[in-house]
């Protein structure tokens, strides 16, 4: 895809954070992103309620790395089921072989 094609695939989303203004660039549908301004909207305030004392950045900065952190735990259980799958087809595919064989070697009996 040319970088023409892309920019021509992606979204303004526009919308009010608070008192700012914002645009995001994605190529997400807005419906999409919608959604994760609704989530966005949910956890700042969780946040907001549990410090009540902090100021707006730094609720948005313990927003952003509580979003990392889930992330990055995501991106790790997606590996180790990824390294689960990998066995298990190698397992798999290593019985089958087996079963292969004998067939092979009933047939030549």
């Amino acid at each position: 895809m040319t970088s023409q094609t892309k920019k021509k695939n992606m979204n303004r989303y526009k919308f009010t954070f608070g008192s700012k203004d914002l645009t995001l660039t994605t190529e997400k549908s807005n419906l999409f992103m919608e959604e994760v301004e609704q989530v966005a909207r949910e956890k700042y305030e969780d946040i907001k309620k549990r410090v009540p004392d902090a100021d707006n950045e730094t609720v948005a900065i313990l927003l952003a790395i509580n979003s990392l952190s889930m992330q990055l735990s995501r991106e790790i259980d997606v590996e180790k089921m990824e390294a689960e799958l990998h066995q298990l087809r190698a397992s798999k595919l290593e019985g089958l072989k087996e079963k292969v064989e004998q067939a092979v070697e009933e047939d030549e009996a």
